[in-house]
């Protein structure tokens, strides 16, 4: 009985919990002793710690720190990933074969992270938990889907993304520090560093859109957590929408089916008031594409789009802000 009770007030103690919780706290001096420190490696990363960490009081600052600091520091080794993609297929049905280069990759995996500062999902989630043990702050490593647009779950057999949850004053918080740090041109062999403050303590509602843990009670949902299936028939969200978006209420489903002449509206609750004039609605039908004004409409920080889909026919419908993509959906339209 009491370990029953116990459950159930861990539960109530993280569904809530976002960065909302700290809009008292002013961020600035974690990120600029974050930003302004450099190393040439990770060797050693107790010092590394203890000075982007030593001048602060609160473990949440001290948390933002170290975030911040592994986004401005550890670039994306999309090559390492590739490789380590291509392997696991080739070695997918021989288990002595996957077991020798699961070994060998995680050798390779934190040689590169201490020598290189170049990871891919697994390493950022290590080294995020690693610094925040050496301050004291306990955080965990969340395997699971990540859902992005070139993900085709059709194929997928196992998790395919890592990421964190901390415990923070008694509550867990969700963050990703692989998905924060940047842009991976990996045609050109390229990595461009652009922070995304957005999946930072994100809400968990939020960030569960395009994050399924394989450990359910790591959604941090108040609410059941949906299944898989239910998570693929997501709405597709980009990164774009974790800068402004705190929920995404309506549609629940990426696929639409309507009918000819129907309306349509879009729901969102934002995280601060932004101008309506740089929202637009493009409209793809794989031959043509089409941007349109929708109906807008902008009320304590509650955005709904509308629009009337006149044409038959199956679409892609893509929310842009300032000319950045931020949803997918799909829309049939018979008559």
């Amino acid at each position: 009985m009491q370990k029953a009770l116990f459950v159930c007030i861990f539960f109530v103690n993280i569904c809530f919990a976002q960065k909302a919780d700290f809009n008292n706290i002013n961020f600035s001096k974690a990120d600029g002793i974050a930003k302004s420190y450099r190393s040439k490696n990770l060797l050693n990363l107790n010092e590394i710690t203890f000075n982007i960490t030593k001048d602060l009081e609160t473990d949440v600052e001290k948390l933002r720190s170290i975030y911040v600091w592994i986004c401005n520091n550890i670039a994306n080794d999309f090559g390492l990933y590739t490789k380590n993609k291509r392997k696991r297929k080739r070695f997918q049905k021989d288990f002595i074969r996957l077991h020798e280069w699961n070994s060998e990759f995680k050798t390779l995996l934190f040689k590169r992270l201490l020598k290189r500062k170049k990871t891919i999902c697994t390493g950022y989630a290590y080294l995020l938990k690693e610094m925040c043990t050496i301050v004291g702050i306990e955080a965990k490593i969340v395997n699971g889907f990540g859902r992005t647009s070139t993900v085709d779950f059709t194929t997928l057999t196992e998790a395919n993304h890592s990421w964190n949850v901390v415990k923070i004053n008694g509550k867990w918080y969700l963050c990703d520090p692989t998905w924060a740090t940047g842009i991976s041109f990996p045609e050109e062999g390229r990595f461009y560093f652009q922070f995304n403050e957005g999946y930072f303590l994100t809400a968990p509602q939020l960030f569960f859109k395009n994050h399924f843990p394989i450990e359910k009670e790591f959604s941090l949902l108040k609410d059941k957590t949906p299944t898989l299936q239910e998570f693929i028939e997501m709405p597709l969200l980009y990164g774009e929408a974790y800068n402004f978006l705190e929920a995404h209420l309506y549609p629940t489903k990426m696929h639409q089916e309507i009918k000819q002449n129907d309306v349509f509206t879009f729901e969102y609750q934002l995280k601060k008031e932004i101008k309506v004039d740089e929202l637009k609605l493009v409209i793809s039908s794989g031959s043509n594409e089409r941007t349109v004004q929708p109906e807008i409409n902008l009320q304590d920080k509650k955005l709904a789009i509308t629009h009337q889909f006149k044409n038959r026919g199956f679409y892609d419908v893509h929310l842009y802000h300032q000319q950045k993509i931020i949803a997918t959906y799909t829309f049939e339209i018979s008559k």
